[in-house]
C-alpha cells in the first residue's frame, strides 16, 4: 500500500500535457505589416502574415501558397491583434514572429512608440528585424509572392541577406537594435528600404509563380530618420557607401573608369572611423580603410607594374572619397545624424555635448566635412595581362 501511494504521488508530480496544442491549432504569425488605417483617424492597419502548417508537412506533395494574409485595424497594434481573431480561425501566436514592416507613409508621419508593443508584450521578443516598404503599403509588400521563395517573410530576408553579402545596400536591423538607437542622443536611425520591382499582372497570386518575368521584392535603398521621423533616402551606391562608413560591408564592388571603359575591383575587409572635432570648427571627420582585389578589366593594364596598380589605387581613393563626402551631405541635407558623430562628440567632450546638444543638429548641420581615403590593392587576379582580340 505505501508502495502504491508513493508511486501515485510521483505520477502526480510528473508534468502533464493540459497545455498541450495541435499544430493545426495554431495560427503561427512569422510577420506583421504596419499601415496606417484607412478608416481610423491615428489608427493601424496590420497585416499579420499567418504560416499554413500543412505545406510543412513532409508527407504527400503539399500545394498551394504556404502562407496567408489577415488584415484587421485599430487603434492600437495590441488591440489590433486581438481583433484579428475574428478572421483568423486558429490561436493567433506571435512568438515565432520573425519580421515587421512599416509603410513608408506611416515612418514619414512618425513611429512615435509604434514598437513599445513589441518590446513591452510578455510574448514579445525583440529579434526580428524591421524594414520600410518604399513606395507602397507593407500589406502590398507581404502580399507577393515569388517563383524561388514562396514564402514572402523569407524572401524579404533572404534578399536583403543575399545583398549585405555581396554589395551592402541593405543590413538586418534588429527590433532591440531599432530601440536602443531612437532612444539614444547624438545617432539617429537607418532602416533597409524593400519594394516590388514591378505591379502584379494579375490579381491571382498563384499566376505570379507562372511568370518568367514576376513581380519580386526589391532591396531599395536606406531610410534615414530624423528622431522617430523618415527624413529621407540613401539610394544605390549612396547606402552602400553609408555602410561603409559604418564598417558593417563584407564585400562590395567598385567599378572605376579604365581609358573609356571600366574595370572592377572588389572590396573586402574595409574599415571606417568617425571622429567630431571641434577646433577650429566643428568638422566632421571619416577615415576609410579598404583591401581590394581586381576582379575584372576591360581596357590595357600592365598589372605587374607597381606604378599601375598605385595610379589604380589613387583613382579609386579619388572616386570614393568623393562619393562619401556626398553621402555625408545627404545626411547633413536632412539633419539625420544617421552616423553618430554626435554620440562621437559625446563621448570624447562631454562638457561640450551637455552645453550644445540641444543644438547639436544645427552644428551638424554646417559642420565642416574631411574625408580619407586609403585603399589597397593585395591580390590582382590570376591573369596577370588581359587578353587581346587577335
Amino acid at each position: 500500500m505505501r508502495k502504491l501511494s508513493t508511486l501515485l504521488f510521483i505520477i502526480m508530480l510528473i508534468p502533464g500535457c493540459s497545455n498541450y496544442r495541435e499544430l493545426n491549432q495554431l495560427g503561427l504569425v512569422i510577420a506583421m505589416g504596419i499601415d496606417i488605417s484607412q478608416n481610423i483617424d491615428n489608427g493601424y492597419r496590420v497585416t499579420f502574415q499567418v504560416i499554413n502548417p500543412s505545406q510543412l508537412s513532409p508527407i504527400g506533395s503539399p500545394t498551394g501558397i504556404p502562407v496567408s494574409n489577415y488584415t484587421a485595424e485599430s487603434e492600437t497594434l495590441v488591440d489590433a491583434y486581438r481583433r484579428a481573431s475574428m478572421i483568423i480561425p486558429r490561436d493567433n501566436d506571435v512568438t515565432h514572429l520573425s519580421l515587421v514592416v512599416i509603410s513608408e507613409e506611416l515612418a514619414r508621419r512618425g513611429t512615435n512608440l509604434v514598437f513599445d508593443a513589441f518590446e513591452r508584450g510578455k510574448q514579445a521578443k525583440s529579434t526580428f528585424p524591421v524594414f520600410i516598404a518604399r513606395g507602397t503599403s507593407a500589406e502590398n509588400v507581404l502580399g507577393v509572392v515569388e517563383p524561388l521563395e514562396s514564402n514572402p517573410t523569407k524572401s524579404v530576408r533572404s534578399t536583403s541577406e543575399n545583398n549585405q553579402k555581396f554589395y551592402g545596400i541593405a543590413k538586418t536591423m534588429y527590433l532591440h537594435e531599432v530601440i536602443t538607437t531612437i532612444s539614444s542622443e547624438g545617432k539617429d536611425l537607418l532602416l533597409p528600404g524593400i519594394k516590388l520591382n514591378k505591379k502584379l499582372t494579375s490579381k491571382n497570386q498563384s499566376d505570379n509563380l507562372n511568370n518568367i518575368k514576376p513581380s519580386v521584392i526589391e532591396v531599395s535603398g536606406l531610410a534615414l530618420f530624423k528622431k522617430d521621423k523618415l527624413a529621407g533616402w540613401y539610394d544605390g551606391e549612396m547606402a552602400r557607401n553609408a555602410h561603409l562608413i559604418l564598417s558593417e560591408i563584407e564585400t562590395t564592388s567598385f567599378p572605376i573608369p579604365c581609358e573609356n571603359k571600366y574595370m572592377t575591383l572588389v572590396g573586402k575587409r574595409s574599415k571606417g572611423s568617425i571622429k567630431t572635432l571641434l577646433n577650429p570648427a566643428p568638422t566632421l571627420k571619416v577615415n576609410l580603410d579598404l583591401n581590394t582585389e581586381i576582379s575584372e578589366i576591360n581596357c590595357n593594364k600592365d598589372l605587374t607594374k607597381t606604378k599601375v596598380l598605385a595610379d589604380i589605387e589613387k583613382d579609386l581613393e579619388k572616386e570614393l572619397k568623393r562619393k562619401v563626402q556626398e553621402t555625408i551631405q545627404i545626411s547633413q541635407d536632412t539633419g539625420a545624424d544617421v552616423f553618430g558623430f554626435g554620440t562621437n562628440l559625446s563621448k570624447d567632450n562631454p562638457g561640450y555635448w551637455k552645453k550644445h546638444k540641444k543644438e547639436w543638429n544645427t552644428i551638424f548641420k554646417k559642420a565642416k566635412v574631411e574625408v580619407n581615403v586609403n585603399a589597397s590593392i593585395n591580390d590582382s587576379g590570376l591573369v596577370t595581362d588581359p587578353y587581346e582580340p587577335k
